[in-house]
């Protein structure tokens, strides 16, 4: 074949491999572009109706229409249209075609036949179906508002009309609500601990950057220094953080980065993300994607927002962590894998307290054993704060080596 005749082959091949790679790239680009872009929340809830409420005994059960929620595993949250509507209700304990069985275990005073509900495993509403007194804030950031829930612990024994100076500030996940804390406020308002539940930026209501991207906990931890900022003006003391998801990796961030660390008495992370590296080949392999597109999106995510991968794997930081850590996180979990904590948790078994929990999915961890997952939560603040919600004093301080 002569140079001449085998250019059109040439020229075939190279445009081959000239439209593959522009595939490959464009590509990349749309799932780089997935990845950081914070677009607006939306979680549709399924039409579901109560079919009827019967006693069993010392139990209230309910039939409810069967969709993807009512059959997931674990605990569920009802709320209806009342101020004061909302039920918690355990897990199935039969089904049928078009139709699942719950016991009711609190609230549902209200519930009837053909009562139109929503269904979460998560939590809808407002801190006030929870039967919590709230007040809305806003937080000033440094790109606009950060709305806020602020919820009053309940005061200790003896100290009634005495504001508590113990605080949790909690901070949503990755395309997350402050509803996801509402499971998690009745536990820390009976321990006497005010919670700030608190919106970051490009989150859902609160203030947009110039590029309206994640930036996957490294700009953000500086929202959950405005919220320690603002707790400690209010006059906390004692500062415990809770991170979910991102959530988690904003609290790490904000632990490694945040001169106000030094103020935190403790950190509770559920399902946090470690390595967003990682992530994105987990999610290459879990959607059936080329493995080979991760380090492309990874790449063309840190030309498109300027991601520094390297700032935000927490894992490669471990070592410089120096307060007591209470972290869960689920065996079934397909947004952050499981093995991320095994791997933290074995790296630092001096300062994390891990409770892997089987079955549990992402942020799901307490609906698979509320009462476990609580029990959890008061013995790690008993260690970190002595007894919460009341004034710290030299004994408690001595309890808690980080006060």
């Amino acid at each position: 074949m002569t140079p001449r005749s085998s250019f059109p082959l040439v020229a075939r091949v190279l445009l081959g491999v000239g439209l593959g790679v522009a595939a490959t790239l464009g590509t990349g680009w749309y799932y780089a572009d997935e990845l950081v872009r914070a677009r607006p929340v939306k979680r549709p809830v399924p039409r579901t109706r109560v079919w009827s409420v019967s006693r069993e005994g010392t139990e209230t059960l309910l039939k409810l229409t069967r969709n993807a929620v009512t059959a997931r595993a674990g605990v569920l949250t009802l709320d209806w249209d009342r101020a004061d509507g909302g039920a918690l209700l355990g897990p199935v304990i039969e089904g049928g075609s078009g139709w699942v069985t719950r016991p009711l275990l609190r609230g549902g005073v209200y519930l009837h036949p053909g009562l139109s509900v929503r269904p979460s495993s998560m939590g809808l509403g407002t801190p006030a179906g929870r039967g919590l007194v709230f007040d809305n804030l806003t937080l000033e950031g440094e790109h606009g508002p950060l709305p806020a829930w602020f919820v009053p612990g309940q005061p200790a024994a003896g100290q009634s009309g005495e504001a508590t100076t113990d605080w949790v500030i909690i901070m949503h996940g990755y395309q997350g609500l402050r509803q996801d804390a509402l499971r998690f406020l009745p536990t820390y308002h009976d321990l006497g601990l005010n919670s700030l539940v608190v919106t970051y930026r490009n989150a859902h209501g609160a203030g947009r950057t110039p590029q309206g991207v994640y930036r996957l906990s490294a700009d953000e931890w500086e929202d959950l220094e405005v919220a320690v900022r603002y707790a400690r003006a209010q006059g906390a003391r004692r500062i415990v953080l809770m991170g979910l998801s991102m959530g988690g990796s904003i609290t790490l961030a904000f632990m490694r980065r945040s001169p106000l660390s030094q103020h935190i008495d403790g950190v509770i992370l559920d399902s946090p993300a470690l390595e967003w590296r990682e992530l994105i080949r987990h999610h290459a392999v879990r959607y059936r994607l080329p493995v080979f597109l991760a380090p492309i999106v990874a790449k063309l995510t840190t030309l498109k927002s300027g991601q520094d991968f390297d700032a935000v794997d927490h894992f490669q930081h471990a070592h410089v962590y120096d307060r007591h850590m209470l972290i869960f996180h689920g065996s079934a979990d397909n947004t952050v894998p499981v093995r991320q904590l095994d791997r933290l948790a074995e790296a630092r078994p001096d300062l994390i307290e891990y409770v892997r929990v089987e079955g549990g999915e992402h942020l799901r961890n307490w609906n698979m054993d509320p009462e476990r997952y609580e029990r959890h939560l008061r013995q790690y603040l008993h260690r970190m704060l002595g007894s919460a919600g009341s004034s710290p004093t030299t004994s408690s301080s001595k309890e808690n080596p980080h006060a």
